[in-house]
């Protein structure tokens, strides 16, 4: 098993913030000190570009090692998948139901079997990206049943046909793509580049030594550096490249791409990792799916504060991040990770598999 990169899980928590401060936008609105910060809070969404690359990088490497199994593989990451997923799933139905705000019958199945990656068709408003996350998983293990020998040819050749066919659409059918109305617009979605690029250099990381090298770690990071640069910079130009998959993938994407050449560069040279960084990163699933519930609720606390104090409302709101945070680490050490490993290694995962999940 590839073990623990905690640059990498520094990341994970640095994505899970920004996506929570991009949803954090509305409150801070409400202190004429703090709304000041929403200019760049609004480019927080980019944390899920940053989850798909880092999705596709992580995945891969779990997937390359011998024994590989199809079975075990899918069984391991749906069960990641659901068992974090579920238990929040449960508690905004719980929420909801107490609020008399149930949702219509047709909604409540998609939302529990994840099975539209539309952010108004989910009851937990972040889950849209796990639909991607099921749908990505399963490119990844038909490139290894199908392809075990040919991986990067066949990724390169996905990552291509998905390029040319979401530019052609572009270019030749703007009004179409700008409409949402693309064909097969989930199926050969524009996001699929950001987590190939990602398990296409987990490929070549692992065969090419000088990849890991520290003097080639100063240029993968300068790289990286420029990456960001021009994927923030240009994806800030127009609120479109938030909208279409493709254009997001060439501009937030690449600056996704450009955070995991710097992420894997600290880790080269042996930087020492923010330790809560990396708890809060083992705890950023939790945090994505948790934090607009969280912030929802907090309303309920904020209307007793004192009224007309503008140092109890920024003081609020300036522990909101806080809060959430530690709300997260507590639910992934007793709820999300323990309840994944008991099902791991459950004797129905040991029939399915073989042997336990690991």
């Amino acid at each position: 098993m590839n073990p623990k990169n905690d640059w990498l899980q520094a990341l994970r928590a640095l994505a899970a913030l920004a996506v929570l401060f991009f949803h954090m936008a509305p409150h801070w609105a409400l202190s004429p000190h703090l709304a000041p910060a929403q200019a760049w809070m609004h480019w927080g969404f980019s944390g899920v570009d940053v989850f798909f690359v880092l999705s596709g990088f992580v995945v891969y490497q779990t997937a390359d090692k011998p024994g590989y199994s199809a079975r075990r593989f899918l069984l391991r990451r749906g069960l990641r998948i659901y068992l974090g997923y579920w238990p929040v799933l449960l508690l905004t139905a719980a929420l909801a139901w107490a609020a008399s705000a149930w949702p219509p019958l047709g909604k409540a199945v998609r939302s529990a079997l994840l099975l539209s990656p539309s952010l108004f068709d989910n009851w937990v408003p972040t889950a849209w990206s796990l639909t991607y996350e099921l749908y990505f998983y399963l490119w990844i293990a038909l490139v290894f049943l199908f392809a075990p020998r040919w991986r990067a040819p066949a990724m390169l050749a996905a990552f291509t046909a998905l390029l040319l066919w979401n530019a052609a659409w572009y270019f030749w059918r703007y009004p179409t793509v700008q409409a949402g109305l693309q064909p097969a617009r989930f199926a050969l979605t524009g996001l699929g580049l950001e987590f190939l690029a990602g398990a296409l250099w987990a490929h070549l990381r692992k065969r090419h030594a000088c990849l890991h090298a520290a003097a080639c770690a100063k240029w993968l990071a300068l790289a990286g550096a420029c990456c960001i640069v021009y994927g923030l910079g240009m994806g800030s130009q127009s609120p479109m490249y938030d909208r279409i998959e493709f254009m997001r993938a060439a501009t937030f994407g690449v600056a996704g791409f450009g955070f995991l050449l710097v992420a894997l560069a600290f880790s080269d040279w042996q930087w020492r990792t923010p330790r809560p960084l990396v708890a809060l990163g083992d705890a950023s699933y939790a945090l994505y799916l948790l934090h607009p519930l969280l912030l929802d609720q907090s309303s309920h606390l904020r209307v007793r504060l004192p009224a007309g104090s503008l140092l109890a409302l920024d003081a609020f709101l300036l522990a909101l991040p806080v809060a959430i945070s530690a709300i997260s680490l507590l639910w992934f050490r007793w709820i999300e990770w323990p309840l994944f490993n008991r099902a791991a290694a459950s004797g129905w995962a040991r029939r399915l598999t073989g042997h336990p999940a690991r």
